[in-house]
């Protein structure tokens, strides 16, 4: 059984394991858990949700409001990482789904309305596809040699 929500700080040491297993930044357990908990306390600017199956954490997303909280607010996805061992199933897609719909609630709540995405990503990533089919992003800047190689930062944009 599936279920994503929002995290909470019980969660953060898993989110770290699943960081480190995903991303070559963090090079160890601890400094992936402060990189996660730094990100985690600047809520509300910040979202974390996590993804459980069988009511274990097999992945996550962070999200932040760029901008200040505007009436029309750009989101940036910053990061979404499965497990490798559930990777290839949907999660990934999933996640992205059910947590932005979580987030236009609380952007309704606040009687705001989403204006944007942003995502970056490798440009030899396989989540470009992944952010162009769910998200409905196109490309619109490439930079390069930014962290491991090019970068594409692609953006959805709603009316």
């Amino acid at each position: 059984m599936l279920k994503i929500k929002l995290a909470e700080k019980k969660n953060l040491k898993d989110i770290a394991k699943i960081n480190l297993l995903c991303f070559q930044g963090s090079n160890n357990l601890e400094e992936a858990q402060k990189w996660v908990f730094c990100n985690f306390q600047a809520w509300p600017r910040f979202y974390y949700f996590i993804i459980k199956k069988n009511n274990k954490v097999i992945g996550y997303i962070l999200w932040y409001f760029k901008g200040g909280w505007r009436k029309e607010s750009v989101l940036e996805l910053e990061q979404i990482a499965i497990d490798p061992k559930y990777q290839g199933n949907g999660f990934g897609s999933k996640l992205i789904r059910e947590s932005l719909n979580q987030l236009r609630k609380i952007l309704k709540n606040e009687k705001k309305k989403l204006k944007a995405i942003i995502v970056t990503t490798g440009t030899k990533q396989k989540a470009k596809k992944i952010y162009e089919k769910v998200l409905k992003a196109k490309p619109e800047a490439k930079i390069k040699n930014l962290f491991r190689g090019d970068e594409i930062i692609l953006i959805s944009r709603f009316k």
